[in-house]
């Protein structure tokens, strides 16, 4: 039995394409058709069925009190070791794993609720006793929650609601007749002791405000206000359509570099399964303790509200193991969402006519809130672009979610006359094909229009020194933005996209004049990617070929090679390639045209003293590693351009050994040398280039810290790295906003300068 999900594709496309049925597909025009021709087809369908079978005899979603017993039982041995992060994950999977209403749920999150209240986390401590009491926690241990109550309202300076829990917790305390005098006397006078405290607090009336919870910000808001002809676009921004570029957003007036443009909460998203741990399954929210799924153990939140909401709106027709079958298919697990959200089924076929309509009417350029699903339903699916292969996968994978949502769940049955699923097809076989050929269409609609959901994330070099950390982008989700998806390509775009949990932020990286074009870029960057590669991603993906300024200027495709390029013996330029011989290459500077076998040469013997550098990087040779690094940067540098990858990442290396052998100051100077390089190939505004001021700033503080205040070096780095930190301060301004964790950080570093100065 095939387990992938692509493997069965791959195999049911390969057999369909020796007998010639996968073509007959192309020839049909409505979505819906073309899911009929496929569940008509005995042989496809069962074997479609099979696989839902197979997926569902496999999956673990199920909630055991035996499994949520062992977990809490090992996070009570390592709360017992004063590991409150280790018993705090453990303590959560007993909670995820507890069946609904439970005595075990309880336990769990009771236990749970003391973890988090020695980390800190008072806030989520009394959701989690609030959520233990509601699940049944034993009558004779109420009073030890109301007393952990107590604790968080007296840390987060509540004193009304700390006097309300002490005296819930006397009138628990005195009703229990079964508990030793001599615990129950002391208990007692321990709450006695601390309602004296709260009282007196409360009299004194303590203003002080102490907070445990991350730092909640304020969404901002477009720039000029909201536009009332466009949801979730600034006031600045018109939608148009025409026949060249279709529909397509205009500056109606004069944008500058930071503007907000967008602020589009999604009309779909699914959270990646390897996410699912961290952020909320309905609002993408990052938590600390999850609230979980009441039936699976898949699905987690952040509050009981984003649980009910996901219940209501989409995961009640998910859940029972439909998400280990969805978390197999890819992009078309989105598309199913897109369709479960539109609403239930009645409400679908209500607006079936209407949304017929709206295709007709795609060139509207009017667009509220009220309507979402008509403006995701208006996006282009390109089914009659796609290769047939394609078209055919698609088509099978909405197929197989069709029969999902007949066989598994009660999707299709109405309450006053159900149907078995084998009656319920062939009976109601025209709406089950509607709902397929819906999700087919959402399927193809996303290769085109899907938008990944990302978070900067921050990691330290694996057995090395934890000064000098490493940022990387990391997706949590895939989620569709029907307003922001009218913006057209260009691989080199004038916004910047950054994300606020769900929320997608849409800044002007530069300035829009009246009437200019606003271009987001899909993928292929010209900063990122050389100019046939774009294009040809650009065609294979969004059928269309791209003609930007940098796909289309004389010498624009050679942007890329720039950073691999040879160096220029007359100035210093990049060598590129030419046709008249691979031994000859011309400066795209100047012109000058030379042989390039002593320079080839150089770069083999540079490459060979790298790899024994990082040899010896590996094994703690410092010393050693440091030797090779500046002999291959001695030669780098005689033979590649300045701005060359290789260099580049030679001198970063030669910095990387300078740190952690703890001299900074030598650091400094290589990674001052790594900027240009970095500045040329991403831009003056690029978060690869902040990320680098990061991390030169890092290194900064640490050669500053070796220097006596006040003294005229430790003055003249105090200065220079208030320069840098302020430089990549507004690089990160303009890229995110204020809840981004490389922009708190450069913040608290440009205050500790601040603290710093003399």
């Amino acid at each position: 039995m095939i387990k992938n999900w692509q493997e069965l594709l791959d195999a049911v496309t390969l057999e369909s394409n020796k007998i010639g049925t996968s073509k007959k597909i192309s020839s049909l025009k409505l979505q819906e058709d073309m899911v009929e021709l496929w569940l008509n087809e005995n042989v496809y369908r069962e074997k479609l069925l099979d696989w839902i079978k197979f997926t569902h005899s496999n999956a673990k979603w199920m909630k055991t009190a035996t499994v949520a017993s062992k977990l809490r039982i090992q996070g009570n041995e390592k709360f017992k070791e004063c590991d409150n992060v280790g018993s705090l994950m453990l303590y959560t999977e007993s909670v995820v794993h507890a069946p609904r209403d439970s005595e075990e749920l309880s336990l769990a999150l009771a236990n749970r609720s003391a973890a988090l209240f020695h980390l800190g986390a008072y806030q989520e401590s009394l959701q989690d006793i609030a959520l233990a009491f509601q699940s049944g926690y034993p009558t004779s241990l109420h009073y030890k929650l109301h007393m952990r109550r107590s604790q968080c309202f007296s840390r987060l300076n509540r004193y009304m609601e700390e006097v309300e829990a002490l005296q819930s917790a006397q009138k628990c305390l005195e009703l229990m007749g079964d508990v030793a005098l001599s615990k129950k006397s002391s208990s007692k006078r321990n709450i006695e002791l601390a309602l004296s405290k709260a009282s007196s607090q409360l009299r004194i009336g303590s203003t002080e405000n102490i907070s445990d919870s991350p730092k909640t910000f304020c969404l901002p808001v477009p720039t000029y206000g909201e536009n009332e002809r466009f949801a979730y676009a600034s006031a600045a921004l018109d939608l148009r359509y025409s026949q060249e570029k279709g529909r397509h957003v205009v500056a109606n007036r004069g944008v500058q570099m930071g503007d907000i443009l967008f602020v589009e909460r999604p009309y779909a998203f699914v959270v990646l399964p390897d996410q699912y741990r961290a952020h909320c399954h309905n609002c993408c929210s990052l938590y600390m303790s999850a609230v979980p799924c009441e039936e699976c153990t898949l699905a987690r939140y952040c509050s009981e509200a984003c649980r009910q909401e996901s219940w209501d709106q989409y995961h009640q027709w998910e859940c029972h193991g439909g998400l280990e079958l969805l978390n197999s298919i890819g992009i078309a697990h989105l598309g199913f969402r897109v369709v479960l959200k539109a609403g239930p089924l009645r409400k679908l076929q209500g607006i079936h006519t209407k949304l017929q309509e709206s295709v007709s009417q795609s060139k509207d350029t009017y667009r509220d809130k009220q309507d979402n699903y008509r403006y995701v339903y208006q996006l282009m699916p390109h089914l009659e672009d796609m290769q047939h292969e394609d078209l055919f996968q698609y088509t099978m994978t909405a197929c197989m979610l069709a029969l999902y949502l007949t066989y598994c769940t009660h999707y299709f049955t109405e309450e006053a006359n159900p149907l078995p699923p084998d009656e319920l097809l062939q009976n109601r076989k025209s709406t089950v094909c509607f709902v397929g050929g819906l999700i087919l269409r959402h399927i193809a609609q996303l290769v085109c229009n899907g938008h990944a959901i990302t978070k900067l994330d921050k990691t330290f070099p694996e057995n090395e020194n934890r000064e000098v950390l490493t940022e990387h982008q990391v997706r949590i989700a895939t989620a569709i933005y029907p307003s922001a998806s009218m913006m057209n390509h260009s691989c080199d775009p004038n916004i910047i996209n950054s994300f606020y949990n769900q929320y997608l932020i849409v800044r002007a990286c530069r300035d829009i004049p009246r009437g200019g074009e606003v271009f987001n870029c899909y993928g292929p960057h010209f900063r990122h990617m050389g100019t046939r590669e774009r294009q040809e991603i650009l065609r294979s993906q969004y059928f269309f070929s791209c003609t930007c300024k940098p796909c289309s200027l004389p010498g624009q495709q050679d942007f890329q090679e720039r950073f691999s390029a040879l160096l220029c013996s007359e100035c210093s330029g990049p060598l590129l390639r030419t046709s008249e011989s691979p031994h000859r290459m011309a400066c795209g500077d100047c012109g000058h045209r030379q042989n390039i076998s002593s320079l080839v040469e150089a770069s083999f013997k540079a490459r060979a003293l790298f790899d024994e550098g990082s040899v010896a990087l590996d094994v703690g040779d410092m010393a050693e590693a440091l030797k090779m690094f500046e002999s291959c940067w001695h030669l780098r540098r005689h033979c590649l351009y300045r701005s060359h990858r290789d260099l580049t990442v030679c001198v970063d290396q030669v910095a990387k050994c300078y740190s952690m052998l703890g001299d900074y100051a030598k650091s400094v100077d290589c990674l001052l040398q790594c900027l240009p390089a970095v500045e040329e190939q991403f831009g003056s505004n690029s978060i690869e280039l902040a990320n680098e001021l990061q991390k030169l700033s890092d290194v900064m503080m640490f050669d500053i810290a070796q220097h006596v205040p006040g003294s005229a070096t430790y003055l003249e780095k105090h200065k220079k790295a208030t320069e840098y930190v302020q430089r990549a301060k507004r690089i990160l301004e303009l890229q995110y906003g204020i809840w981004n964790t490389g922009l708190q950080d450069i913040i608290c570093k440009e205050q500790q300068l601040e603290q710093m100065a003399v």
